[in-house]
This record gives structure tokens, sequence and C-alpha cells, in this order.
């Protein structure tokens, strides 16, 4: 599955192409915050759609990574929020360097963009100001998939030290098969469980993330009913598995994107 993670993600944040035994790196995802003028967000989502799309496909067909997605902050959102944006690439293994200028304008020439890296930096910045960078690494996902017009959830925890694998087999045993019964059920979207790579430090106010994404709004409001709770798992209570959670991490915030753009790598 070429979808994104935003777990991530999962993401990350934001979906991954597959969490096998074989896989040897995890896969990743690089996430860019970004801060737009209030002016400026219809001129940078021109910017994304008309030069982003075409290079981006560029980059991936030409294996630099497996997909990459620009979400718009619906809440938090405005002067108050992180991010206005996230520009997130996800990658099936571990990320590689940022392009060069030269790796850019051989993008740029591939997608047949009248720009050089140069040009395309000094327009990026003239509409953007980056807040931070993260990479995160994915640990277990289930989904059908997310793409343009989906919303992505972003459930930031900060696990209490030494609780990391804890936290992550309640995630994948209790969970998991909660999602896989909305998917069975006729429900579409992702979930991923990701943690924090880089930056690293006692400071940081989330270290883990769930994302979950939902193919409308309507079903991000409704979210996975617990009514599934007793079919899914019939000899274990609810309280008894939050009440764990609960021993193992605090969750720092929820933030809600809606997807403005996606690029997959082509299959062919």
């Amino acid at each position: 599955m070429r979808k994104l993670v935003f777990t991530a993600c999962c993401l990350l944040m934001f979906g991954t192409a597959a969490f096998t035994q074989q896989q040897k790196q995890p896969p990743t995802v690089r996430d860019y915050c970004v801060k737009v003028a209030s002016d400026k967000s219809a001129d940078f989502e021109t910017f994304v759609k008309e030069v982003g799309v075409p290079l981006n496909q560029s980059r991936a067909d030409a294996g630099e990574f497996d997909w990459y997605a620009v979400v718009r902050a619906v809440i938090p959102a405005g002067s108050s929020a992180k991010c206005d944006y996230r520009v997130v690439y996800g990658y099936k293994g571990l990320p590689p360097e940022t392009p060069s200028s030269e790796q850019m304008d051989a993008a740029l020439k591939r997608a047949k963009i009248n720009m050089s890296a140069k040009d395309w930096a000094a327009k990026r910045d003239a509409l953007t100001q980056l807040v931070d960078v993260e990479i995160w690494s994915g640990i277990d996902y289930a989904g059908t998939g997310m793409g343009k017009g989906s919303y992505v959830r972003l459930n930031h925890y900060n696990i209490k030290p030494g609780a990391m694998e804890d936290w992550q087999r309640l995630e994948t045993t209790y969970w998991k098969p909660m999602v896989q019964a909305y998917l069975k059920g006729g429900g579409k979207g992702t979930w991923s469980v990701n943690t924090l790579m880089m930056p690293e430090g006692d400071n940081l106010p989330y270290n883990a993330m769930t994302v979950d994404s939902f193919s409308d709004w309507n079903s991000l409001l409704q979210g996975i009913s617990f009514s599934l709770w007793s079919k899914v798992h019939p000899n274990t209570e609810a309280t008894d598995v939050f009440d764990r959670l609960d021993r193992v991490r605090s969750r720092a915030n929820i933030e809600v994107y809606k997807v403005v753009e996606m690029v997959n790598r082509s299959s062919n």
C-alpha cells in the first residue's frame, strides 16, 4: 500500500507502505511544520498544486521517497497554531539526506518546470516560514489508504521512561483490532503507531504519536464506535486497558488536518 501516514503520521504522522517481518528498516516520515501568512494561504496552495505536485511526482517516481502530502491545519488553526500546514514525505526505510541544489535542479527539469532550484527555494521561502522538522519511525499500521480531501488526526503522546514497548504493545494489541473491525464494517481510513526519531531530548512535549485518517468530516467526528469493543475484545474491559495506557503515557495534544494534495510513487 502506497498511501500516507502522519504515523506519522503516521505517520508517519501519516500512513506507510508496509509493515512486514522481513523489512530491515522501519518506514519513516519527514514532517515539515510551516506557518503561512494569513493572506498567503491561497498563493501557497496554488504553488503546491502547480509546482509541488508535479515536482514531487517526479521525485517520487525517481525513488527519492514513496509519497508526499501537504495537509492544512483545521484544529488548532490561526495565529496560535504551531503549524498552518505540514509538508510530509514518506519513506519505505530510513530517510536520505535532504536533496542538494543539483538534485532539485534535475527534478525540476524532469517535471518540466521552468524554474531553478534557487528560484523554487526563494518562492517557497516567500510563502512559508519553517517552524520545525520531525522524523518519525513507523511501528504498526492498518488501513485502506488516504488521499486528497481526507482528514487526519494526530494524537501526540509523552511516553514515560522505560514504557515505550508497553505502550506500543497496548496500542497494537487492543486498538489495532478495533480499527480492523471498523474497516471490515465498511469504514475507510488509516491508523498507525509511530515514535519520534528526531529531535530527541527530555524537554520535548511528545515522543510518540498515533495517526488516524478518515475519508470525510462526518467520519472524523463520529470516529470508531466503542460499541465494537465488546465484539472485538469480549473478555477484556475497556476501562482496564485505558487505565493501563494512562499509566504509561500522557496525551500532549491532538491536531486535525485536511489533506490538500497528495502524491504516491507510480507503480510502473
